[in-house]
């Protein structure tokens, strides 16, 4: 699948840097049922990006610790944190939601978008700004998904 992707993306323009690396184990720790097709495909590059640099996977590097100024994995996360303004049973939610869901792919194109795999299911779903846990199924797999994503049906 990662030659068929590689050579798609390619054509596409994307941006691909291979590097080696893997999660981190805080991130394996959190999502504990990861799809082993999902982690063999992302811990085999560095970065993944279209070529207006305003939609990109998340690979292994991107779950490490980010600086302030950066783009985190759970970036979406932290915004609707921050907007639950100390509400307990909003946070609970929020917090319960992103447990469950594994941001895959984040997006900046067309407002705050991403794709994420539902760990109970390993379904992909994917959500916008402003409620990003109104998140609708895209795929049945993350294998899915690339089929979907490699024919421009996402």
């Amino acid at each position: 699948m990662n030659a068929n992707f590689e050579e798609w993306a390619r054509k596409n323009n994307w941006k691909i840097v291979k590097q080696t690396k893997a999660l981190p184990q805080e991130i394996l720790d959190r999502y504990g049922n990861i799809p082993k097709a999902w982690l063999d495909f992302i811990e085999g590059y560095g970065s993944i990006m279209n070529s207006e640099e305003n939609i990109w996977f998340l690979t292994a590097e991107s779950y490490y610790p980010k600086s302030d100024d950066e783009w985190r994995y759970n970036e979406f996360e932290l915004i609707s944190l921050d907007a639950a303004d100390g509400d307990d049973d909003f946070i609970s939610e929020i917090t319960d939601f992103w447990n469950n869901h594994l941001p895959i792919i984040m997006s900046v194109g067309n407002g705050y978008e991403y794709y994420a795999i539902e760990l109970d299911s390993g379904i992909i779903v994917s959500g916008f700004e402003p409620e990003f846990e109104e998140a609708e199924t895209v795929a049945d797999s993350f294998d899915e998904f690339l089929e979907k994503l490699m024919n421009n049906e996402l």
